[in-house]
């Protein structure tokens, strides 16, 4: 074979490799997220009389603020595996004067640190941005893309707190400290507004293995009647992501340089 043919066949073959290695190298599959909102309770604790209300919700009595963060991971395509921190406060208490819910004097607030992990699907994938739209006379909403993600796992809650019976002429305090497990489950959408970085919107539930969570459970308050259900919570957070670059050995990388 021809000397130079040769040489320009093993050039090619090591700058094809050196490529592919800085491309993977130079991948952004990682984000990290940060963001604030607020969490809804929604247990035995402000609980409808009718059985078939499964998710309410009411301003001051139920919702309160928390903070989270987390560490998401590209699979491949439109698969992730997430891990999340959020730190912040559940609150409940009844409400004299509407027949739709139990009033029974009760009252609950308490902190509360969660740990999970969780499976992303990504439902509708980002559109790729469109770089001519102005000479072609297009609108700037062809740019315009909301990747939505739908996402269930595991976690662990941690919780303490105090909850408060009023009743007749008397008034009952219990602090407490509880551990339950949770599976997170819910929906969020993504919103590019520059380079690897988005403003993410977040809604879901979380359904506790545990009736503890407001401390109202059998044998902790002998004197509570009414309807007994299973504790859960959700969170609405707004949050920044920053995609990542990897190290050589494929690590986050979350300097700048």
């Amino acid at each position: 074979m021809n000397k130079k043919y040769l040489t320009l066949i093993l050039v090619g073959t090591i700058l094809s490799v050196t490529t592919a290695k800085a491309q993977r190298w130079n991948n952004r599959k990682y984000e990290l997220f940060y963001g604030i909102g607020a969490s809804n309770f929604m247990g035995d604790i402000m609980s409808p009389i009718d059985r078939n209300v499964h998710i309410w919700a009411h301003f001051f009595n139920t919702i309160s603020p928390i903070a989270n963060a987390g560490l998401r991971y590209n699979i491949q395509q439109r698969h992730y595996a997430t891990a999340t921190c959020s730190l912040g406060q559940l609150y409940a208490k009844e409400m004299a004067g509407n027949s739709k819910y139990y009033y029974r004097g009760l009252k609950f607030s308490t902190v509360f640190l969660e740990l999970a992990a969780r499976y992303e699907f990504l439902v509708f994938k980002e559109k790729r941005r469109r770089t001519v739209y102005r000479k072609l006379g297009d609108s700037k909403l062809k740019n315009f893309s909301l990747p939505t993600y739908a996402f269930i796992g595991v976690g662990a809650l941690v919780n303490g707190g105090k909850v408060t019976h009023n009743y007749d002429i008397h008034s009952d305090e219990k602090r407490y400290v509880n551990v339950a497990a949770v599976i997170p489950y819910g929906l969020g959408v993504k919103f590019r507004i520059k380079n690897y970085t988005y403003i993410n919107l977040e809604a879901g539930a979380r359904l506790a293995l545990s009736d503890g969570i407001d401390y109202i459970k059998k044998d902790n308050f002998s004197n509570i009647t009414g309807g007994s259900y299973i504790d859960q919570y959700g969170f609405l957070t707004i949050n920044m992501i920053r995609q990542l670059g990897v190290t050589r050995k494929g690590l986050p990388k979350f300097k700048r340089r």
